[in-house]
């Protein structure tokens, strides 16, 4: 048994000032839709298997399921969090994750609707208002891990915004529920 004291950042992760989880409606929606999918799929697949040499057969089984990878890919997004640590700022899960490290972040422009790490090298990362609970404590962290941050008036930039996926996500999620309703309903 042994002991060692190692610095910080040096590739292992720090104690999180704060976590972050995607809003409960967009986490509540994601999984919704996984379960409805799922289960219009195996709906799907069973009419299909009843008469599976008409003319559409191989659409209606292909189909349900890029529905239920588009639906599975929202809930792994959705179920990602964002810690804020003094190392820098990490994206993922517990055995998967994309990390900042603060040697590497010039600068935290924080906007209205989010905040955007700008890298030494290489593009800003924008973390959006609305893709993250408890927006407001994620700037207190944020400024608590001694990050170098810049405050602006107003919104992001386009350029920033477009990189928040909230929206489209939560569109693909009701358009992939209502595709695999529709294919079901072609298959009957």
């Amino acid at each position: 048994m042994s002991a060692v004291d190692l610095p910080p950042g040096i590739g292992l992760l720090g104690t999180a000032l704060g976590t972050f989880h995607a809003p409960r409606s967009a986490r509540r929606r994601a999984t919704i839709s996984l379960v409805v999918v799922s289960v219009l799929l195996v709906i799907t697949w069973y009419l299909v298997s009843r008469h599976p040499y008409r003319y559409h057969s191989s659409t209606q089984v292909v189909l349900p399921v890029a529905f239920a990878l588009f639906s599975g890919l929202a809930f792994a997004v959705r179920s990602a969090r964002v810690a804020i640590t003094r190392d820098g700022v990490r994206w993922g899960w517990a055995s998967l994750g994309f990390t900042q490290p603060t040697s590497r972040i010039a600068c935290a422009h924080v906007f209205s609707d989010g905040i955007a790490l700008e890298a030494t090298r290489g593009s800003r990362w924008f973390l959006a208002a609305r893709d993250w609970d408890r927006f407001d404590a994620l700037v207190r962290q944020v400024r608590r891990a001694e990050l170098p941050v810049k405050d602006h008036e107003g919104k992001a930039p386009i350029r920033q915004r477009l990189q928040s996926y909230g929206r489209f996500l939560d569109g693909l999620v009701v358009a992939s529920a209502l595709g695999a309703l529709a294919v079901a309903l072609w298959a009957a």
